[in-house]
């Protein structure tokens, strides 16, 4: 009998090449085992090509890629208020404040929903939280009236500059509880007085609620208001994107006299009426980022032609372009040449 050593040999000196998935095996008992792949154990018969060397892995990097990396938050957007809405439809929104105190509940004028109802116009009424829990009747009407939205007007209409910042984050959350128990919610914040700093707006604006003022005002809460003003105001202020501000609230005469008139003539140029929602997402919005200007308050005194409700002047005080030039202030005029005076005779 062959010895295991002669066995080898030979097998050696064949130029065999063992497969290593199993040893080599003799009379049952193993010979010795191979490494991991097929290894030859004797030079190449022939003119075979001995296989190739495993290519070197590379180890994984410790470095994360830049598209790994996570992307920096997006910058907030900017606080602003938006009095307009430049768009090429002529979509104008007609806009009315329900405004109510803690001590104050004023009321409601419902000869102004008639004509919103006779005249097919859609409106948007900011109301304060107040006006809302005093008035549950008028809530009932207006919130079965499809031609309604709402928006935020406070709770109980303070100036929000003097107020803190927890307080006016209260006064928006708690006019969105009351007009909730209605099933509405706000599409937009209107300070009261058009009273606003960049506290107020951040606030608005981390609520996701869009703060929003006006282009054109009626002046119908003043006590000097006519029908024929404002109908003279409105119409010949209104443009395409214009937001245009009334009162529903109890304390304006001669609205639902104006109205009809207003509407025609409007209707007439060519103007169409939407909802302040609608409106935002019509064009874009003219917006004022720093201080109040609409009406020239903010902690200012108090202008001798403001009347005590959202400083509106009444209709008559206002020049045709009295509005736009506070807003857009024109370059200042040339200056005027004095006359030669007459020779003396």
């Amino acid at each position: 009998m062959l010895s295991r050593g002669t066995v080898a040999r030979m097998f050696i000196l064949a130029g065999g090449a063992v497969s290593t998935m199993a040893p080599l095996r003799l009379a049952g008992a193993a010979l010795f085992p191979f490494p991991a792949s097929v290894v030859p154990v004797g030079p190449p018969a022939g003119n075979a090509t001995p296989p190739p060397m495993p290519s070197p892995v590379s180890p994984p990097s410790l470095i994360p890629s830049p598209s790994a990396l996570a992307s920096p938050p997006a910058p907030p957007p900017p606080a602003a208020i938006i009095r307009r809405v430049d768009n090429p439809q002529m979509r104008i929104a007609i806009t009315f404040d329900a405004c109510a105190t803690n001590g104050q509940p004023n009321g409601f004028d419902r000869p102004v929903l008639r004509v919103l109802q006779r005249e097919q116009v859609p409106a948007t009424i900011f109301t304060s939280g107040r006006w809302v829990e005093f008035h549950p009747d008028a809530m009932a009407l207006l919130t079965a009236e499809p031609l309604i939205e709402f928006a935020n007007h406070s709770y109980d209409h303070p100036h929000m500059t003097r107020q803190s910042v927890g307080e006016i984050g209260a006064e928006i959350d708690r006019t969105e509880a009351a007009l909730g128990r209605y099933g509405r919610r706000s599409v937009a914040f209107r300070p009261p007085f058009g009273d606003f700093d960049d506290r107020v707006l951040r606030v608005a604006r981390d609520k996701q609620i869009p703060a929003v003022l006006w282009d054109v005002v009626s002046g119908d809460p003043s006590a000097s208001a006519t029908a024929e003003g404002m109908i003279r105001t409105v119409v010949r202020n209104t443009r395409a994107g214009s937001i245009v501000i009334f009162h529903i609230n109890g304390r304006e005469t001669q609205t639902a006299s104006a109205l009809p008139t207003i509407f025609r003539q409007l209707r007439a140029r060519g103007f169409e009426f939407v909802h302040i929602s609608t409106l935002l997402s019509s064009g874009v919005a003219a917006v004022n980022p720093e201080l109040p200007v609409a009406n020239l308050r903010g902690n200012a005194p108090k202008s001798p032609h403001e009347s005590d409700v959202d400083g509106i002047m009444p209709p008559e005080q206002i020049d045709p372009v009295d509005l736009d030039a506070r807003l857009d202030p024109p370059p200042p005029p040339p200056p005027e040449s004095t006359p030669a005076l007459p020779a003396k005779p």
